[in-house]
């Protein structure tokens, strides 16, 4: 068993090393995308705060009420939710064809 948890921790190692600019690529839009959403919070108007603060306390109330959470309702309403998003990201995602290597020499 220690020895395939080991083989695991070494494949996903190696994976990082040898895709660590895609990881730091990704790492960095992450940081901007969280820095930018705080920017964009902390200069909103009051009302729009409000609107934000009854949003999260209105769900967060809801789910202290719910006595359980159906979880394959919960599965089903979010995949009717998200499937045509899915969609999209899948079909556009397999009409980009070309050789990525050349585009992250010349960014890193």
């Amino acid at each position: 068993m220690k020895t395939k948890e080991f083989k695991i921790k070494e494949i996903i190692y190696n994976h990082i090393i040898n895709n660590k600019k895609e990881y730091i690529v990704i790492a960095l839009i992450f940081i901007i995308g969280i820095f930018l959403g705080v920017l964009f919070v902390n200069n909103i108007k009051d009302n729009q705060k409000q609107e934000v603060t009854s949003y999260i306390n209105n769900i967060t109330e809801r789910m202290k009420a719910a006595d359980s959470i159906d979880s394959m309702n919960a599965l089903s309403s979010s995949i009717k939710q998200n499937i045509l998003l899915a969609l999209g990201i899948w079909f556009f995602g397999t009409t980009v064809i070309r050789n990525t290597n050349s585009f992250w020499n010349y960014i890193i």
